[in-house]
């Protein structure tokens, strides 16, 4: 199955790419099944097969739209038998999902066997197709809700989780990341155990959607999780360190939405000689609007620092930058998506915030934290800070 790049992944049911894509977040579900039920092993993504690990080969399979028939496996369990061909002492199971059969084991006989292979039983002898049998089985699995909502009770009593909400985080994080492994790994590399779950909760780059999850989760509910997770302060002062958000709008958003988020930021994180002010980018509107969102802070005296001295002049980064500025009432920089890279390269930014809509900028790795959290319209950003 092809595996597409991005972590918002459109589900419009006039989509032709509709059930492929769900089939293939089908498979990663199961994959983090296996490695929960599995903890102590190392569980291999589409190495022998779709997953498997030490004696256990799984194949995965989910045909929404599909009722059974013994052709529509033919050509899994055909490839499964030539891999039992090369190995025979491994396990072999077909995981499969047709809208006509309800979740059961079949373990095969010999006719059975044959019945699906049609006229591809005569390329096998009975003895092979004995052995095969002893180590196969096929089960027919729950629908993508059912084995979803499983899930998400699972991750939350591995991690002690005290709400469905705090598990749809993690199952974010989790699913972007065995993304970035099936894209980005080598086909050697791929596998992982409960033990990276872990220490993927720890990294310092992590992304969090919402599309995915919007037909179990309450948006209210959702942004309160981020809130509590990313943007509630643990301790009484707040870190003296650089930060920056990335924000994503509607090209129809208004100024006034524009000014609150903006005051919002400022209010939070900066704090007159003890925390600067946060660096800000708007991106996905007309820079007329970012300059009709400063004409408005200049009428309402509302000091900030773009890096001009005036309408038309070139951006300075050492004005931008100075790390004097934190003691001057000016509230808030704004940056242009452009002069990102520039401010990294000169700033020890510590943080980083991305709100993205459809995709998330690109940034270059670097010594910070990186939080990427999509949202549906930019007003939800609110109920998150």
């Amino acid at each position: 199955m092809q595996i597409l790049k991005g972590e918002k992944i459109s589900m419009s049911s006039n989509d032709g790419g509709y059930f492929a894509i769900k089939g293939f977040l089908y498979q990663f579900d199961k994959t983090l099944i296996e490695i929960l039920e599995n903890p102590e092993k190392e569980i291999k993504i589409e190495q022998i097969e779709d997953i498997d690990y030490q004696d256990y080969v799984i194949q995965v399979k989910h045909r929404e739209t599909q009722s059974y028939n013994d052709s529509k496996i033919r050509k899994a369990v055909v490839n499964l038998i030539g891999e039992f061909e090369k190995n025979q002492s491994q396990k072999y199971c077909l995981y499969c999902y047709f809208n006509d059969k309800s979740p059961h084991k079949w373990t095969l006989n010999l006719s059975d066997l044959d019945k699906i292979l049609g006229k591809e039983k005569e390329r096998y002898s009975d003895s092979l197709k004995e052995n095969f049998l002893k180590n196969f089985l096929v089960r027919f699995s729950d629908d993508y809700e059912s084995q979803f909502r499983d899930l998400l009770k699972l991750i939350e009593s591995s991690f002690r989780l005290n709400s469905k909400e705090m598990a749809s985080i993690y199952h974010s994080i989790f699913r972007s990341r065995l993304l970035d492994i099936s894209i980005r790994k080598i086909k050697e590399q791929r596998k992982i155990s409960k033990n990276d779950l872990d220490i993927f909760l720890q990294d310092t780059e992590k992304t969090i959607f919402y599309e995915s999850y919007k037909n179990y989760l309450e948006i209210d509910k959702f942004c309160q999780v981020v809130k509590k997770e990313y943007f509630t302060f643990k301790k009484v002062n707040i870190d003296k360190f650089e930060r920056l958000f990335l924000i994503e709008c509607e090209k129809e958003i208004e100024i006034v939405e524009l000014n609150r988020i903006l005051n919002r930021l400022s209010e939070k994180y900066f704090r007159k000689d003890k925390s600067p002010q946060p660096y800000l980018c708007f991106f996905g509107i007309d820079i007329e609007k970012i300059n009709e969102l400063k004409r408005d802070l200049v009428d309402n005296e509302i000091l900030f620092n773009d890096g001009t001295y005036f309408n038309g002049d070139k951006f300075r980064l050492d004005m931008v930058t100075r790390k004097d500025i934190s003691k001057d009432a000016i509230k808030i920089k704004i940056i242009h998506q452009n002069d990102i890279q520039k401010v990294l390269d000169r700033v020890n930014i510590k943080e980083i915030f991305q709100f993205y809509l459809n995709s998330p900028l690109e940034i270059k790795n670097g010594n910070f934290q990186h939080i990427k959290i999509q949202i549906q319209q930019v007003k939800y950003l609110l109920k998150m800070i």
